[in-house]
This record gives structure tokens, sequence and C-alpha cells, in this order.
């Protein structure tokens, strides 16, 4: 860093102050990515974990997909869900389930970034989808982990991540341009953590590249791009809350109320609780 810049914080401290991710998640993103894998791979993934499997199957045994008899199995579980989404609900529950919500910090508030990163991951597929030429679950995975780079700073420094957070509410700026003149990078430190994690480099690139104005889905980097400005542009803010101005109330369009509805369902994977019946 140029010595004139502020000292902010070194990103590779950042990274190490991170805990590690779980060994199941890493292997999640892997089965995701690979066009040959099966429910019967995922299931035998998730069931190495007690806690996530004990996740999957309180959801799948919820009031929404609630069968006539209990279900206690995760290869049951997987098939229930379909593939696709028993793949959403594993890669989103091993990542964010390992950075669980804190309600300790009043300003960044994890939560809500995990449900910003849930919602570009979301509209990444979706773009994905829409090109045709890009890996949707790529684009799934890059978007749940295009920010864990600013959640690394986070557990590194909280009171200067809360500062950039407080300056930006107070300046109606962006985040990341108030964290660059304090000094720090969080898409650079989230493409280091990518490559730290052996995930594939066009995921690494698009962490990375996250803040570029991208406009095409032909590219992984596009995709993640463009959700992420979807998103931010409909209010959904990347840990923090803007309170609105009195007298106003924001109206969602109709297309990022059913965003939402799915997040929602993620986020009830993140932050519930397991349900204690057997993982396999």
């Amino acid at each position: 860093m140029d010595e004139s810049q502020p000292a902010g914080i070194d990103i590779v401290a950042a990274i190490e102050a991170l805990p590690p991710l779980p060994a199941v998640a890493l292997r999640v993103m892997q089965v995701a990515q690979d066009p040959k894998a099966s429910a019967s791979d995922l299931a035998l993934v998730v069931s190495a974990d007690p806690g996530l499997s004990s996740r999957i199957l309180r959801v799948v045994n919820s009031a929404a997909y609630r069968r006539m008899r209990e279900i206690t199995s995760v290869q049951q579980a997987l098939v229930t869900l379909g593939f696709v989404q028993a793949r959403n609900l594993a890669i989103s529950g091993a990542i964010a389930g390992a950075y669980a919500p804190d309600a300790l910090h009043a300003l960044f508030r994890i939560e809500v970034f995990w449900r910003h990163s849930i919602a570009v991951a979301f509209k990444a597929a979706e773009y994905a989808g829409q090109g045709r030429r890009v890996d949707v679950p790529s684009a799934f995975t890059a978007g749940i982990v295009h920010n864990m780079g600013r959640l690394a700073l986070f557990y590194r420094d909280p009171a200067l991540v809360d500062q950039a957070v407080a300056r930006a509410m107070a300046e109606e700026r962006t985040l990341e341009d108030v964290e660059a003149e304090l000094g720090f990078d969080h898409a650079a430190a989230g493409a280091l953590l990518a490559r730290k994690w052996k995930l594939p480099e066009p995921i690494c690139e698009a962490i990375g590249r996250h803040h570029e104005p991208l406009d095409s889905p032909l590219t992984l980097a596009g995709c993640v791009a463009m959700a992420d400005r979807y998103v931010v542009a409909n209010g959904l803010l990347p840990g923090y809350v803007l309170p609105p101005e009195p007298g106003t109330q924001r109206i969602p369009s109709p297309d990022f109320a059913g965003l939402m509805k799915q997040v929602d369902a993620l986020m009830e994977l993140v932050t519930g609780e397991p349900a204690g019946v057997r993982a396999a």
C-alpha cells in the first residue's frame, strides 16, 4: 500500500482473524459445482456434519414441507427438497452457519450481511441461467461468498468497520467508498480469502471484481456484479440498515419481494436451532 494512504486493516492479518471455514463447507461447494454430482453425493457430505444435517432436517420438517411422517434422514430430506433447493440450502447453511449472526454490534449487523449475500446469490444464479454461458451453481456460490472479505475485516477490527458504516450512513455514501478512505478493500480481501480456500479462479475473480461496472451475464464476474447492484438498489445493504426518511415507506418491486421470500427461507436455515433428529 502507498505510504500516503491510511493504514487501514492489513488484509493478510484480516484473513487470519477470520475463523477457518469448516471442511464441510468447502466440500459442499465442490459437490454443488460438480455437474455429475447427485443428491446422494450431497447427502454423504451433509451427513458428515451433524449441525448442518440437523438444520436441513429442521427445515424439511417445518410447516412448509410437512409430510404425514417426520423425515429423519438427510437423503430423504434432500429428495423431498429437490436437488437445486437442497444444494442452495447446503451451501448457505454450511458457509453462513459457520459465521452466525451476532447482535453485539449495533451498526454492522451480520444477519443483514447474510441476507444481502444470499439475495445476491439468488440473483446471480438467475442472471447466469438467463445468459446460459455461466455455471448456475458457481454463480450462487460466488454470490454467497462475494462479501466475505468484509466479514474478515470485521473480525479483525470491528470498531473500524463500524466506523465505516457510521460514515456511510451519515454522509449517504457507499460503504466501499468510505472503506477506501479508511485504507481497506473488502473485494481484494475476499479474492485473497477465496484463493486461500482454493475456490475456482472464476469465483475468486468474481469476488475481486464485484464492484466493477460489469453489465453482462456472459461472465461469472458480471453476474455477481449485476446482482450486487440490483440488491443494493432495492435497499438491502451489505451489513447495515438505513433508517427510512420520516413519512416515507419503501415499497419493493414484485420481483424483489419474490426474491426476499427465497432469502427468508434460507435465513431460517442459517439462524434456526438444530432439529435434534438423526443426521442420516
